[in-house]
């Protein structure tokens, strides 16, 4: 299993990129690789950890569903001996955020310049659910050589209520004041504190105050304690951050499947399909409704699933991802990789093909990883390698009516109203 997430419409680009060339050819779309069948027709609670089983599909035929939750796939091991916290940091947001992005940082740091406003605007997309704290991680003068006194004017800033108009405005202004003499600092300071209402006297004794100089060389030997000692370091709900990307809809990603861990369930879906009936479902939708029969007896984990979120009203409300290919959804978080807190196995069978349009088929995220994203196809497509656990019977004209929403971060325009299941 890797330890990073990619985005979606990264990952849509990498599976369905052959789809446009090979649909150009006159021949059917390529679906995603997946994994070897694996049968089985009881649902078991949920084994302990999220690891790969032996035979290196993350479920199997002895553990046919996990607990699962792709973030936790990335957010291991929480970074020993960081600081909670407190009162005294520098923070944005509020103090019950779902997710706190910590910086450890200073202001003439080039790349810290860089991922600021990066990090500011996710605060705003998400002011509810996102917190920002800034921690001070000074370099020497030989290595920056106003580090030091700019974090000492960030703190004497904050003892008048300005530390983030000043800190902003540092990192905004980083390339006119960084190569200016340190001599020559205070002066250039002076000139521009007062359109952030600062007391100009006030300011710079503050920002030479015992208290503040102390503060800085604390904040300098507790990051050096923790072994920080680069800038940016960035961490996340207390994890260091582990993607080599930064940026506005990685960050965003991250944040969606925290929220989406709200939601999700402690336990596999109970068994509540029963041996020898037929299940049907009507997706609504905004466009209208698409009738479908599921495959109780050819993929039973997946089915039961599906029936157990439909009647929980999982589903309710959810957006579509749909290309000219296929129509997409199931995920609350609304990534393509949040789920219902659990994974079940692969249910591949001979007799199920993409070979015509209207399959219902699990998006998978790997190797016996199913949860509750689902898409159907518009087209053909080759290689059966997703678990096919229905088909439209009425509403193919529905589905191709979905409007296109390929990339995630556009609004949403078509979503599941509700999803009502039928025992025949």
């Amino acid at each position: 299993m890797k330890n990073k997430l990619f985005p979606i419409l990264i990952i849509f680009t990498l599976l369905f990129a052959a789809c446009g060339e090979k649909a150009e050819d006159a021949t059917a779309a390529e679906v995603p690789v997946a994994a070897a069948v694996v049968e089985g027709d009881e649902v078991l609670e949920p084994t302990e950890g999220n690891t790969p089983a032996d035979n290196g599909m993350f479920t199997s035929e002895n553990e046919p569903c996990k607990s699962f939750s792709m973030i936790s796939q990335s957010l291991i091991t929480p970074y020993a001996g960081l600081p909670e916290v407190t009162a005294k940091d520098w923070a944005v947001g509020p103090e019950d955020a779902v997710v706190t992005f910590m910086e450890y940082s200073e202001p003439q740091c080039p790349y810290c310049s860089q991922i600021e406003p990066i990090l500011i605007a996710v605060q705003e997309r998400y002011p509810d659910d996102v917190r920002l704290v800034f921690r001070h991680r000074p370099f020497p003068e030989t290595f920056h050589d106003k580090s030091i006194l700019a974090g000492q004017a960030l703190e004497a800033a904050g003892k008048q209520g300005k530390f983030n108009e000043l800190k902003n405005f540092l990192f905004e202004q980083q390339s006119v004041w960084s190569p200016i003499a340190k001599d020559d600092f205070d002066g250039w300071l002076d000139g521009q504190i007062g359109q952030f209402g600062l007391d100009s006297t006030q300011f710079f004794k503050d920002m030479y105050s015992n208290e503040v100089v102390k503060n800085i060389s604390d904040a300098t030997d507790s990051a050096n304690s923790l072994g920080i000692n680069g800038t940016p370091t960035l961490f996340i709900n207390g994890f260091k951050w582990p993607e080599n990307e930064r940026g506005v809809e990685i960050f965003s990603i991250y944040v969606q499947l925290l929220k989406n861990q709200a939601v999700e369930y402690d336990a596999c879906a109970p068994t509540i399909i029963q041996q020898g009936k037929e299940y049907a479902a009507t997706i609504s939708t905004t466009r209208g409704d698409i009738e479908v029969d599921l495959f109780a007896d050819i993929a039973p984990y997946a089915v039961n699933s599906f029936v157990y979120l439909a009647r929980e009203g999982w589903y309710d409300g959810l957006p579509f991802i749909s290309t000219n290919e296929f129509a997409l959804s199931g995920d609350p978080s609304d990534t393509g990789y949040g789920g219902p807190g659990y994974a079940y196995l692969d249910e591949l069978n001979d007799s199920q093909t993409f070979d015509e349009p209207g399959k219902l088929a699990t998006f998978s995220l790997g190797p016996g990883i199913n949860g509750s994203t689902f898409f159907i196809n518009k087209t053909a497509m080759d290689n059966q390698t997703r678990t096919i656990f229905g088909e439209v019977t009425s509403g193919m004209a529905v589905v191709n009516s979905l409007e296109n929403r390929e990339n995630i971060f556009d609004p949403v325009i078509d979503s599941i109203i509700s999803v009502t299941i039928t025992e025949k």
